[in-house]
């Protein structure tokens, strides 16, 4: 009998962590900021990317291409939430994995923060961190999601930056 159990228990914990596998480590930012006040959130599914065009610029070289599966978005207004703008973003971008490298821009005037999980040139997410200069403003984060190619990640963050105005 208790070899069963051990077995059961064992079987439980595999299955849980194929379950959870499939999710992205990231969902555990979306999932704290969920139904909290000042908060709205909304995604694209691979259905409805595949529906749009997303253009990077005129130079043909700089896009993205490959498989993108999905397009998160959340925005928060800190008039109706607990936090001002800049604790907001500094909270949502502390819930990512330490294996979310931060995009090091050469552009001081960029006010977006982008994280990657991926390699040189080849990954799997991006998220863009906008912050209002005024703690009062809203602020906002676009997530790309897929296996994709970005050959100028600026461009992506741009777009990104364009989808929250």
């Amino acid at each position: 009998m208790k070899t069963i159990t051990t077995l059961l228990f064992a079987l439980g914990l595999l299955l849980a962590g194929l379950l959870a596998s499939g999710q992205s480590k990231s969902d555990k930012m979306y999932d704290t900021f969920a139904n909290k006040d000042g908060v709205t959130s909304f995604s694209f599914s691979k259905d409805m990317i595949d529906a749009i065009d997303i253009d990077l610029g005129d130079d043909d070289e700089k896009n993205v291409t490959g498989d993108l599966h999905q397009v998160r978005f959340m925005s928060y207004n800190p008039e109706k939430g607990s936090l001002n703008s800049s604790d907001f973003t500094k909270k949502a971008i502390a819930l990512l994995p330490a294996k979310y490298k931060k995009f090091e821009d050469d552009d001081e005037d960029s006010d977006a923060e982008i994280y990657l999980l991926g390699g040189k040139k080849k990954y799997s997410e991006c998220h863009v961190f906008l912050t209002n200069d005024n703690p009062d403003g809203n602020c906002f984060v676009v997530s790309f999601f897929g296996d994709f190619n970005v050959s100028d990640i600026k461009k992506l963050g741009a777009q990104g930056k364009e989808m929250s105005e």
